[in-house]
């Protein structure tokens, strides 16, 4: 039975390399650069991992910084209703990755931002919220919010993936390959393109390696839960040569064109 399940690693890379630049985009620029434009600010800067809007006021700047986690949330919920309907392995697979990868990312802010102050939801002297008042508290509510919710999310994700996959040690081999692998690609290739910022390494650790190797890190989970009786499902990701190649090339378009960023 396990046999018939079959998943082709360097397409799981692949997927990593493609998703991570667009999901990342999504994030910075339908929702930071994109609410900062249409409550009229100027967008100064836009690079791989972060968004400088300037001429806005308090409320409008903070509109700003949660739009990021917003979008997220938003992309995730669709995601997920696409996953439920998709029939295909390849389309059930692919939503999977999208919403669970949307909604890790959204639950890690408030987790990142709860622990050290800063990022997009922190109340620190590098958060985008310093002014709200009591900040120890916000802080300790968005960890709170974030560690049950990631709690949460990691359960819904197996749930997800075992039924696409079935149950117990047989698919293991295949959970391994899809969840690790994706999660490696994708924090490989943040990582890499986070060092070309010109911001400096804080950028690097806080947006790049935060927001890939601490957001996906429930995907390592993922791949070990093989639990219950073996009653696997057929389920096969074919070597495909499009994903492989479109997901390098957008990687590296990602890098060159936002890595040392823009001044629209």
């Amino acid at each position: 039975m396990a046999s018939r399940q079959q998943i082709d690693w360097p397409t799981m890379a692949g997927w990593g390399a493609l998703l991570m630049p667009l999901l990342t985009m999504w994030h910075e620029i339908g929702g930071h650069a994109a609410a900062c434009a249409v409550q009229g600010g100027r967008v100064a800067t836009i690079g791989a991992f972060y968004v400088d809007c300037t001429g806005l006021s308090r409320w409008p700047d903070a509109v700003v910084a949660c739009a990021g986690v917003i979008v997220n949330i938003a992309l995730s919920l669709i995601a997920y209703a696409a996953w439920r309907r998709s029939g295909s392995d390849g389309a059930r697979l692919l939503w999977w990755l999208i919403w669970v990868s949307e909604a890790f990312v959204a639950a890690g802010y408030f987790c990142f931002s709860g622990v050290t102050g800063a990022g997009d939801l922190g109340t620190g002297a590098h958060g985008a919220l310093p002014w709200l008042p009591m900040p120890i508290a916000w802080r300790g509510g968005e960890l709170a919010l974030g560690i049950v919710a990631y709690i949460l999310l990691v359960r819904a994700a197996i749930r997800g993936l075992t039924a696409m996959l079935g149950s117990g040690r047989a698919t293991e081999p295949a959970r391994k390959r899809i969840a690790h692998t994706y999660y490696i690609a994708c924090g490989a290739g943040a990582f890499l393109v986070g060092l070309l910022n010109p911001v400096g390494l804080f950028i690097t650790i806080m947006s790049a390696a935060a927001s890939s190797f601490g957001g996906l890190a429930g995907f390592i989970s993922i791949g070990f839960a093989a639990g219950g009786p073996d009653a696997p499902r057929p389920f096969v990701v074919a070597r495909n040569p499009l994903v492989i190649v479109g997901g390098l090339l957008v990687l590296a378009t990602f890098a060159i064109v936002l890595g040392p960023s823009v001044h629209p």
